[in-house]
């Protein structure tokens, strides 16, 4: 009877059916926090490759942590009258660490289910609690809508700036666009800038997650300064697999459409060959692309590809680290004096956005130096007050003789009148 009494309370602690014993919960993760500041220092530390390379074999398992998290805390976490301010800790872990507990709990939906938990217990209590904020970075790394939800819960609801702070800065990463060609929209920019403006004020010192938000935020400013549009983008200057000497970018008159890829991403290589191709459409335009790696590798690419197209070969990274590249392809358009144009990864919007902007910069050439336009354009017309009432006979559309409109079916009318037969009625008067 001992014996069974005993396998049911195991099993009941497996599944979190155990109260909650916050001490224990507090022990586990104390241990954990200090085998994993040991590792951090050992692996900062470390004099060799060999030895780091060791180190990354032996990282601190998080399995048996959420195993042991979960016996402790999982019966209070599934029932909202249970779920306790001690408990935010655990839940922060576990959102923390989704992959320990995948593998922690490897059958079946019980590691979803545990995530689910954890969001339901932010979202209906613990968003109010101090330390709700430390939740921002792993909801920030989510695309999930419920996610956003909490995190504007945290910085509209909480109390403590620093929370406010931290959960402002979650919402400014998630609208963080680096993937399409949305990300200099202004709108989006605006709303970013503030949301950071309040992170910089509550919560400079603290830690994103395991970042310091001080080195999330001089990335930030770095991007603000350098990389977005209308400002002048960081000086190229690599040597060239059609040159012996190097390449500076910008180096003439002519706009230059800079093309980070790689010859091993086979999406690269495709727009590559699309971006070859815009060459003869826009005459104006130098394409010049940029690829990491030895000048051999990048040379044999290019004549796998039958490309006439040099590119600049960055072999340290050196552009690739400047302009912020993470994925490829990624494109840069710069004018003639470096100012940078449009960016992104290319998408649906490409196209329509390559259009606006060379459009653009070909209307502007055809102007004068002095500011006039050319005489092919037509001539600016005064500007025309409206009317103060819409619906008046002001606004009518008077008649416009054509030489070549088709005869009426009707009689014409007298010589001595005036020809009203083609133009529009008036309007009838909104009643008052």
């Amino acid at each position: 009877m001992k014996r069974a009494f005993c396998v049911i309370a195991g099993a009941c602690s497996l599944l979190g059916w155990a109260p909650a014993d916050e001490t224990g919960m507090n022990n586990v993760l104390e241990d954990w926090r200090m085998r994993q500041s040991d590792w951090e220092s050992a692996l900062k530390t470390a004099e060799s490759g060999e030895k780091r390379a060791e180190l990354m074999k032996n990282r601190p398992d998080a399995v048996p942590v959420a195993r042991e998290l979960w016996r402790l805390v999982g019966r209070d976490l599934q029932k909202p009258e249970t779920q306790k301010s001690c408990l935010l800790p655990a839940v922060v872990w576990f959102l923390d660490h989704p992959q320990a507990v995948a593998q922690a709990f490897p059958n079946g939906d019980m590691a979803r289910k545990i995530v689910v938990f954890c969001l339901d217990s932010l979202e209906n209590t613990l968003f109010r609690e101090q330390g709700a904020g430390k939740a921002a970075y792993a909801l920030s790394n989510s695309r999930d809508l419920r996610c956003r939800v909490i995190l504007e819960q945290i910085k509209d609801y909480n109390q403590f700036p620093e929370d406010q702070g931290l959960a402002s800065l979650g919402l400014a990463m998630v609208m963080k666009e680096t993937t399409g060609m949305l990300q200099d929209d202004v709108r989006l920019v605006a709303a970013r800038g503030k949301l950071l403006k309040d992170a910089i004020i509550k919560c400079y010192d603290s830690s994103f997650g395991p970042i310091p938000v001080q080195n999330i935020v001089k990335e930030e400013l770095y991007e603000i300064r350098n990389l977005n549009i209308g400002q002048t983008g960081p000086e190229i200057s690599l040597p060239s697999t059609a040159a012996s000497g190097k390449v500076t970018l910008p180096s003439g008159n002519k706009p230059v459409l800079v093309v980070f890829w790689d010859p091993q991403d086979m999406r690269s290589v495709q727009f590559l060959q699309k971006a070859a191709s815009l060459r003869k459409e826009f005459p104006g335009l130098t394409v010049m692309p940029v690829a990491p790696g030895k000048r051999e590798n990048i040379e044999k690419a290019l004549l796998n590809l039958k490309m006439d197209m040099p590119s600049l070969v960055d072999e340290k990274a050196a552009a690739f680290k400047d302009y912020r590249v993470r994925l490829t392809p990624r494109v840069y358009l710069l004018d003639p004096a470096g100012k940078i144009l449009m960016r992104g990864t290319p998408d649906m919007l490409f196209d329509a956005n390559l259009y606006a902007v060379m459009g653009k910069l070909e209307g502007k050439k055809k102007e004068k130096p002095d500011g006039k336009k050319s005489p092919s354009s037509p001539a600016s017309s005064k500007p025309v007050s409206p009317p103060a009432r819409i619906n008046s006979p002001d606004t009518r559309v008077p008649s416009v003789s054509r030489p070549d409109r088709p005869r009426p079916a009707f009689p014409s009318a007298p010589s001595g009148a005036e020809d009203h037969s083609l133009s529009a009625p008036p309007l009838r008067p909104m009643p008052e």
